[in-house]
């Protein structure tokens, strides 16, 4: 077999599925892993700036949810890209399979120019309304600016991903992801302490790390000898197709939009506890992360995994890869959080060093984080199966629900109704967490496990002769 049949044999047919699971889970975890490494070095060097600790720890995550936003389309058509794209993989219809793929190039580039040039204008007014000012808002705003310039490659980069995981490959789109990191991990420390451009410096790093790898995916999603490539004779939009990927987007894009704009709010709620509680969020977040991102790699490839066996007409596998998932998932979480919890206050003091208080905010944050990482990863496999599916209305549903229906509200009941201070916040990410996993369950339920493309005749019999 060549390497597209192995792929497709471990996800069609292999009896082992957390064996499947965990195999093409490693690469997106060591991604994952080397990003978070990124984003917490980036943290480490501009808390290095002399007197400005915690206001230069804020400039940056403070344009998390803005830069998120941003991206959210382009995660959106990634992952109508991966559920539809896979299903034509799992089906043995390639080549329509390369017509979704190049209409997904397409789409993603066109968002992401437009958004480039949006961002950059917007970038003064959103940090104002925020609330932020001083170094706060004057750096907040360079990084927002400069970054904006990234948004095309990295929609193109989302198409790629895309691309190469509904075939089952997800060592590539790794290895492209660790020589960005590593990087943007090379120039971050010079451009933001050797050379003193401070946070603006760490953008640029950032941005001249995606820019440079990008033309080699592009290369290879034109000449790989194996997984879905595209071609030029299909690089002009295809009416049905196009409207296929948009309307299977727009649920997990907007879901993800307004996850983002939810967080710029409670970033904004946030600001107004001070800025050692917005460097606690941050830090806590960054940190957590490390142990969460494993569970996000499951789910991008459980989304593969069920697009496959749903092309395939594979239903009872389907449903017994996703509750495979989900034990796994809780698993790791628990495994993770159980070691972590231990060494949060020191972990805390890499980027806390000239602040008592926000270090003492911070492990009181990540205490609420740690217990509530196995939540996380009930709320993640629901997600990956969601999209997977391509009932996406139900991923919009289920984070919308999160976070503008239970999370900020509860945000708000314990700022405005109680004396708990910041420590309001944690208590409501952490109900809003429980809360949601009943939804996630209810919604599960209604997942239609039916492909969402269109499955051929002859393709049919060709599966039962597989089969």
């Amino acid at each position: 077999m060549n390497k597209d049949e192995k792929k497709r044999n471990l996800i069609l047919n292999d009896p082992n599925i957390y064996k499947g699971l965990f195999l093409l889970s490693i690469p997106l975890m060591l991604n994952n892993f080397i990003k978070t490494i990124h984003d917490v070095i980036d943290m480490y060097f501009v808390s290095e700036i002399p007197g400005f600790s915690a206001d230069a720890v804020s400039a940056i995550s403070l344009t998390f949810p803005v830069v998120f936003t941003f991206i959210s389309l382009g995660i959106g058509l990634s992952a109508a890209g991966t559920a539809l794209i896979s299903q034509q993989v799992g089906s043995g219809q390639h080549e329509d399979a390369r017509k979704f793929a190049s209409n997904l190039v397409i789409l993603s580039l066109a968002a992401g120019v437009i958004l480039n040039i949006f961002s950059f204008f917007a970038a003064g007014p959103i940090m104002e309304l925020m609330g932020t000012e001083g170094f706060v808002y004057e750096n907040s705003v360079q990084y927002l600016k400069i970054r904006s310039f990234e948004l095309p490659v990295v929609f193109l980069f989302f198409a790629f991903t895309s691309i190469r995981q509904s075939s089952g490959d997800t060592v590539t789109p790794v290895i492209y992801g660790v020589f960005t990191m590593v990087v943007n991990i090379i120039l971050s420390p010079i451009l933001i302490s050797v050379f003193n451009m401070g946070v603006p410096g760490a953008a640029y790093a950032t941005l001249i790390a995606n820019v440079i790898i990008m033309p080699v995916g592009l290369l290879q999603l034109f000449r790989s000898k194996s997984g879905v490539t595209i071609a030029k004779k299909y690089l002009i939009l295809d009416k049905k197709i196009s409207h296929s990927i948009i309307k299977t987007a727009i649920p997990a894009s907007l879901g993800q939009s307004f996850t983002a704009i939810g967080f710029a709010i409670m970033n904004g709620i946030i600001v107004s506890y001070g800025t050692q509680t917005v460097a606690a969020f941050s830090v806590g977040n960054r940190i957590s992360s490390l142990i969460l991102h494993p569970v996000m790699a499951i789910g991008g490839v459980l989304a593969a995994y069920l697009g496959q066996n749903i092309g395939n007409k594979n239903i009872p596998r389907a449903r017994e890869t996703f509750k495979k998932a989900m034990i796994l998932s809780v698993g790791l979480m628990f495994l993770g959080s159980l070691i972590m919890i231990g060494f949060r206050e020191y972990l805390a003091g890499f980027f806390i060093k000239d602040d008592p208080v926000a270090l003492a905010l911070t492990a009181e944050y990540m205490f609420y984080l740690l217990i509530g990482l196995p939540l996380m990863a009930i709320f993640q496999t629901y997600m990956g199966a969601f999209n997977g599916t391509g009932n996406t209305k139900f991923t919009f549903i289920i984070t919308i629900t999160r976070l503008w229906i239970l999370r900020i509200p509860l945000v708000y009941l314990f700022k405005l109704g109680t004396n708990l201070g910041s420590s309001g916040i944690w208590y409501a990410m952490l109900i809003s967490n429980v809360l949601i996993m009943f939804v996630g369950m209810y919604l599960y339920k209604k997942v239609d496990y039916k492909p969402k493309v269109k499955i051929r005749q002859e393709t049919e019999q060709l599966i039962e002769e597989y089969e």
